[in-house]
């Protein structure tokens, strides 16, 4: 990249073919209008133009062998970074848009993100890794800095990129059956608040309810419920029991049936008294009684980790903590239950 100042006789459609573009040129006497945004690779037909803005030096850069212009550059970024559920868009002004192709978990190598950044003259940003995200969503921009970057310095980014695997991608949220056992210590009110507020959360996943069934505080019942209602669901919740008392009916009854405790407990408040258990591999979520109403709980956290079909750990349970006090400014971590209202036009 060679840097170059125009003037006088080099200041002509011969002098400017080919070389980029250093400065925006602007309509004269009217600074908000732009003649010629800079980046832009020069042709002879720009001439007129560059004539019109009326200046007397004009700043460009000549590029050498071995360069590779600001917008390829970040096309061949945006490439390697975008990852599954990612759709590339642009250059516009430079910079290659990403954005979520489908409805889901907006997901980042942080590291891979960091050794990206490292790499002189590479600029890649992105939201909060774990936001939930709408198909069509603005998730993260690519661009270098000068308007030339040297071959080799882009085929390094590239391979840091390709090491991390897809850097930046989207988990799609799955259409799944959900059963739902609720014990009868709620009244008729609340059920009904209850089962509204549900069947709300999951259909905002593109899922439905299987079955809803209410059972009595009594460990025999509960079992018989768990084993009706688990061949036909992906996802079993269940409402009403005291994640705190070992002897609760709705634990016994799974310990009875060999289910395995993956998490009781969260980091997390309000809605800590929440658990995770696993029956042939399906997971049984208890949801705080909090969570039952409320649309910003430990609840709605871990529910679209578990709509993406991933299997939730304890691990992912243990993180909630780092931002687990969970007040108005978190809004951005939760599911905007309705409809889709985040879509970049």
């Amino acid at each position: 990249m060679k840097p170059e100042s125009l003037r006088g006789a080099g200041l002509s459609a011969e002098g400017i073919e080919g070389a980029v573009l250093a400065q925006t040129l602007l309509v004269p006497d009217d600074h908000h209008r732009v003649l010629l945004l800079k980046g832009r690779i020069l042709k002879r037909e720009d001439w007129p133009v560059v004539a019109g803005a009326r200046v007397d030096e004009l700043h460009v850069v000549r590029m050498e062998p071995g360069d590779v212009h600001e917008d390829e550059a970040a096309r061949r970024l945006a490439k390697v970074v975008a990852g599954p559920g990612v759709i590339v868009h642009g250059p516009v002004e430079s910079q290659v848009r990403l954005s979520a192709g489908v409805n889901g978990i907006f997901k980042v190598d942080v590291q891979g993100l960091q050794a990206l950044n490292s790499i002189q003259d590479v600029s890649i940003f992105t939201l909060f890794d774990g936001q939930l995200v709408s198909k069509g969503k603005t998730i993260a921009g690519v661009k270098v800095t000068p308007f030339v970057v040297s071959e080799a310095r882009l085929r390094e980014a590239e391979r840091v990129a390709a090491e991390a695997e897809g850097v930046i991608r989207v988990l799609e949220f799955r259409p799944m059956r959900v059963g739902v056992l609720v014990r009868e210590r709620l009244d008729r009110a609340q059920r009904e608040k209850f089962q509204a507020s549900i069947e709300m959360k999951v259909a905002w996943f593109g899922s439905a309810l299987s079955e809803i069934r209410y059972v009595a505080d009594d460990v025999a019942e509960v079992e018989a419920a768990v084993s009706r209602l688990l061949p036909d669901a992906d996802l079993l919740l269940t409402a009403g029991a005291n994640a705190t008392d070992p002897l609760d009916p709705t634990l016994a009854a799974l310990e009875r049936l060999g289910a395995r405790m993956e998490k009781q407990g969260a980091p997390a408040h309000p809605g800590s008294a929440v658990w995770l258990a696993y029956l042939s591999d399906k997971p049984i979520f208890g949801v705080a009684a909090c969570g039952m109403f409320s649309r910003a709980t430990v609840l709605d956290l871990i529910l679209p980790r578990l709509f993406t079909g991933a299997r939730v750990t304890a691990d992912d349970f243990n993180r909630l903590g780092h931002g687990g006090l969970l007040s108005k400014d978190m809004t951005f971590r939760f599911p905007a239950y309705g409809a889709f209202d985040t879509i970049d036009q």
